[in-house]
């Protein structure tokens, strides 16, 4: 079997930015080590010849190479596109397109084409989704295969084949020390997540500073990746950070410790560097590799409610809490960093159940047997609403909080807050605003 793997932004041989790519890079390894001939291919630069493995990182195609927009070329440079997919369709027996975003699917009708969501934000990903067809669609938590059911019509539903393939996490170190962070004169917060302004790196500052007013510490250092304009291939990234929050941080006694961009093979080591990670964001996320990564190696992490962080609600060794509840952030962090037992069981959680070697299995599941159809288990542990004799389940989009609503594309709907109750899982709303649950995506046909 020959895989052809294409990838719409640059591959750099020792940086992953964000955990999109480092899956990619675990896949191209993992295929390799299985015997399976791989081709890796990406937009045309003048970096030097490198390698993932024995793969070369083959820069050939036509593309701008960064977000978004990467097909904002000229006219001929797509003609060039044109030439290079076809001969790749030709030489290969799977197209694999990593991120997605290939609008050009008449290229490829003649060759099976397997699509990776990794995400539901961005616009190449979510149009490939509605709008190219492929032989099977893999995503990497049962979240984001929700949404895409709950989004799209029972009918197209039924014509897309989905796999829930979770990602792995393996930069682990076989034996770690946990410290006793509130017996230290220093704590160490992590923010290991890329400059997109949506990961929260101003909510990160204000749970530091929150973790000075508790006085359990000498000081309090939080540790960020600088913004790499070399690296960062996202036009939608952003150093922005709030002056007046961050001054009023390093007035407290708080230190900001920016860094350079960390090279995959020391991951592990930083993780450890620290005494909590922090993913205090509101982006969407699809999975969650920081947290599970940081916890396996010992390190404790708060996150979010937010996207597929939900599902690691009551994992042990992670707090998910209500997004921009900066007090809360504050008092998880504190029982985490006292529970030993519970990082411990974490950890090994992680380990078990997030195993490199049963993803590769499933992905060489799919890339053999690409038209097989796995069977949708629906939640069964789901609020719902009846309207008008009708049953709807709450969207997987939407977070409920005490008496407050969260959708994830939206934030906190105010308009929501103290308007309905729940009785055994089922939703009553008042003042008559049924129909704006409806119409808000609240709610979606069961």
């Amino acid at each position: 079997m020959k895989i052809a793997c294409l990838s719409l932004v640059e591959i750099f041989p020792d940086y992953v930015l964000g955990g999109s790519q480092n899956i990619l890079r675990k896949i191209i390894l993992g295929l390799r080590e299985n015997n399976i001939n791989v081709r890796l291919f990406s937009p045309k630069n003048d970096n030097p010849k490198s390698f993932i493995g024995d793969v070369e990182i083959e820069n050939k195609l036509s593309l701008k190479g960064s977000f978004p927009s990467p097909f904002e070329i000229p006219l001929y440079e797509l003609q060039s596109l044109k030439e290079e997919l076809d001969k790749i369709s030709s030489w290969a027996d799977r197209l694999y397109f990593h991120g997605d975003g290939w609008f050009m699917r008449n290229e490829f009708v003649d060759s099976t084409t397997i699509s990776g969501i990794h995400d539901l934000v961005y616009q190449e990903s979510v149009t490939s989704v509605m709008f190219s067809e492929s032989d099977k669609i893999i995503v990497p938590s049962n979240y984001l295969r929700d949404t895409i059911k709950s989004s799209l019509s029972n009918e197209k539903f039924n014509q897309t084949n989905i796999s829930v393939i979770k990602n792995s996490i393996d930069n682990f170190s076989k034996s770690i020390n946990i410290n006793d962070s509130i017996r230290n004169d220093n704590l160490i917060l992590l923010f290991p997540h890329r400059p997109d302004i949506r990961k929260g790196l101003n909510n990160a500052i204000k749970i530091s500073l929150e973790f000075i007013h508790t006085k359990n510490w000498n000081s309090v250092t939080l540790k960020v990746p600088k913004f790499n304009e070399t690296l960062d291939k996202d036009e939608k990234n952003s150093s922005y950070i709030d002056q007046e929050l961050k001054n009023e941080f390093i007035s407290s006694g708080g230190n900001i410790l920016f860094h350079d961009w960390i090279p995959l093979n020391q991951m592990s080591d930083y993780y450890k560097s620290g005494d909590l990670t922090l993913c205090p964001g509101n982006f969407i996320e699809s999975f969650g590799l920081v947290p599970l990564e940081s916890l396996s190696n010992g390190t404790p992490a708060i996150c979010s409610s937010v996207g597929a962080f939900r599902e690691f609600d009551g994992f042990d060794g992670l707090k998910v809490i209500p997004y921009g509840d900066t007090k809360s952030f504050v008092k998880k962090g504190l029982e985490l960093l006292s529970s030993k037992n519970e990082i411990l069981a974490g950890r090994e959680k992680v380990i078990l159940n997030y195993d490199l070697n049963s993803m590769i299995d499933h992905y060489i599941e799919v890339f053999t047997n690409p038209s097989f159809k796995e069977n949708y288990k629906s939640n069964t542990n789901q609020f719902y609403s009846k309207i008008d004799g009708k049953n709807y389940d709450l969207s997987p989009w939407c977070f409920i909080n005490n008496n407050k609503i969260y959708h994830d594309y939206k934030g906190w709907l105010d308009s929501f807050e103290n308007k309905f109750k729940i009785i055994d899982k089922e939703i009553f709303f008042v003042d008559n605003i049924s129909q704006k649950a409806l119409d808000e995506k609240i709610l979606i046909s069961s």
